[in-house]
Parts: structure tokens; sequence; C-alpha cells
């Protein structure tokens, strides 16, 4: 509590120094003249009468001080905490090719593995409108920039391998990519280009693709998943009695590290070249920290006027008093 004009108060010392005198008059004239056979011969009768002069001229005083109290404006402080974020606008590219079947990186494959990982980096994120892309011979959006999460890992969820025509166009889906991040007011616009392959098809040329992002202000991390040569890749067929039998073929995995770091250099990005499951995790930990969303806290002070319950009680106390006197006393306020 505290009072914004805090110098009315001092209209409370006369009040206070006349306190001896308001209390002689609101005494019984009996009372006030301080004759003893007076006072003996009206005991009976104005000994009530006494007890309901003191409630009146209690309440007159404090109704007082509650007026003047008003006049100080009583207020309450209560605290506004505003946050201002900046988010950042992310779309995560992923390859879905064929090869991304290989289990060159742990236990699970590619594809698996990166999925997985990417599902963790969103979890972790906040304020931040997030999309993915995948490619493979053509790119599709399956969720635009957005901070719904839930759809965003329902669309990694739905992501499968081989339903894309086949091949790598990196080009394609990063210019895809960009596209949708060029019209984005974000502080901060991000491209997350995985690939375990080389760019082999498509209608835009990577390097155009990198330069496009990097005129539109977009930052490309880009991660090559793999290791290089031969690898095993694992062939689901149908067997002679309708189950799944799993074969595997071998084939010679090609990269391009040096187109992939292009990429990243011309827009400001950063390459990775991820050989392992935990080094992935590394990689999109090291994103995380690198892209911080922006949170600025003010705070803001603001005060409740209450003057008007002290008027309203200032106001009923003096009706109050006056009620007393009229009906018990006898007197006027």
């Amino acid at each position: 509590m505290r009072f914004a004009a805090p110098e009315f108060w001092l209209l409370a010392v006369p009040l206070l120094l006349g306190a001896r005198m308001l209390w002689r008059r609101s005494l019984p004239p009996a009372l006030m003249r301080g004759s003893r056979p007076a006072r003996v011969a009206s005991r009976d009768v104005k000994a009530s009468r006494w007890s309901f002069e003191q409630w009146a001229f209690a309440l007159k005083m404090g109704s007082t001080l509650l007026l003047i109290g008003a006049l100080a404006r009583p207020q309450t402080e209560s605290r506004t905490i505003e946050r201002q974020v900046s988010g950042i606008d992310i779309l995560m590219v992923m390859d879905v090719s064929l090869s991304m079947n290989a289990a060159d990186l742990g236990e699970r494959n590619r594809f698996e593995i990166a999925k997985e990982t990417m599902k963790s980096f969103i979890r972790g994120r906040q304020n931040d409108r997030i999309g993915f892309v995948i490619f493979s011979g053509e790119p599709v959006t399956l969720s635009p920039p957005t901070l719904d999460y839930g759809l965003v890992l329902k669309s990694l969820d739905d992501a499968r391998m081989g339903v894309l025509k086949d091949g790598t166009a990196i080009g394609d889906g990063l210019s895809l990519a960009v596209n949708r991040l060029r019209t984005s007011k974000a502080k901060s616009r991000v491209i997350i280009l995985l690939t375990d392959g080389d760019n082999n098809v498509g209608q835009v040329d990577p390097g155009t693709a990198g330069d496009l992002a990097a005129g539109y202000g977009i930052r490309v991390y880009t991660i090559a998943i793999g290791r290089e040569g031969r690898v095993r890749v694992p062939i689901p067929r149908k067997g002679v009695f309708g189950n799944t039998i799993t074969t595997y073929q071998y084939y010679d995995n090609a990269l391009n590290p040096e187109l992939l770091e292009q990429i990243a250099r011309v827009t400001s990005g950063k390459f990775y070249r991820v050989t392992d499951e935990e080094a992935l995790g590394n990689v999109f930990r090291e994103i995380d920290r690198l892209e911080r969303t922006d949170q600025k806290k003010r705070e803001r002070v603001q005060y409740d006027e209450h003057f008007r319950t002290w008027l309203l009680l200032g106001i009923a106390g003096l009706l109050a008093q006056w009620v007393i006197r009229i009906r018990y006393a006898g007197v006027g306020a």
C-alpha cells in the first residue's frame, strides 16, 4: 500500500489536536456541565446515552480520517511482466532416397536415426516456427513453417522412403525450402539440409539454390550423413508365402561434401560431416545452441486506486454516527 498524495495526511494533525474538544462536545449535556448532582440524578438515564455518544464520536473521528485518506489516494502495486519474443523460422529438409536405408551409423538405418534426432531437436525448441520438407528425385512439403510442433512431429512420423521419384535432387529440395522462407518476417531464417548422396537429378542446380538462399538472407546448415564407399542396404521383399524377406544389396555410396560445404559457406551457415548416431545428435545440439530465440523481459509497474473504497467507508461512517445521535442521543450531527 502507498499513498499518491501523502501531504493530505497533514489535515489529520489539527483533527487530532482538536480531538479533546470534539470529545467533550460529544458528551451528554449533563456531563458537560460537570454538575455532580446532575450526574448522579441522571446516571441511570444517561448511562446508555453515554455509550452511544462514545460510539458516535469514534465513528465521526474514524470516518473523517477515512475521508482524509481518500484524498491521499491509497494505491496498491501490481506488476506486469511483458515478454517480447523474437522467434526463428526453421525449415528441415531431409533426403528420403532409398540409400537412406543403409544401416551404417548404428543399429538402425540412417533414415530412422535422422528422424529421431530431428524429433528431439523440435521438442527442444520454443517460439520458433518449424517446417519439414522431404526430397529424393523430387521435393515435397510435409509441413509448412508452423508453431504447431505436434503437426511437424506427425509429418516426421509420416515420412517414408520410396514414395517419391528416385534420385537425389538436392537443388530442388533446397530451392523449395528457400521459397517457403523467402517471405518470412522472422528475425532469423534457417534451413537444415540433411542428405546422404550427391545431386544427380532435378531442375535446379544446388549451387544456384544456395546463392538464392544467400540472396534472401537465409542461413543453411548442411549435413552429409553416412559413410562413403561400399555400404550395405537392406532390401525387404515379399516371400513365396506372403512373408517379408530382407535381403541385402551392396552399393558404392557417393557424397559431395565440397558442394554441401560451398552451400553452407555462401549462406553463412555451417557444414557437418556425420558418420555415427552420436555425431548427428551433437550436430543438432550445436545448431540448437547457435540458433537461439531472443527473449526480452520488461517489467511494468501499475498502481490500482482504492480511494473510492475509503471515501464510501468514510461517508457511511458519518451517516452511521448521525443515525446513532438522532436515534439514541436525540441531538443532531
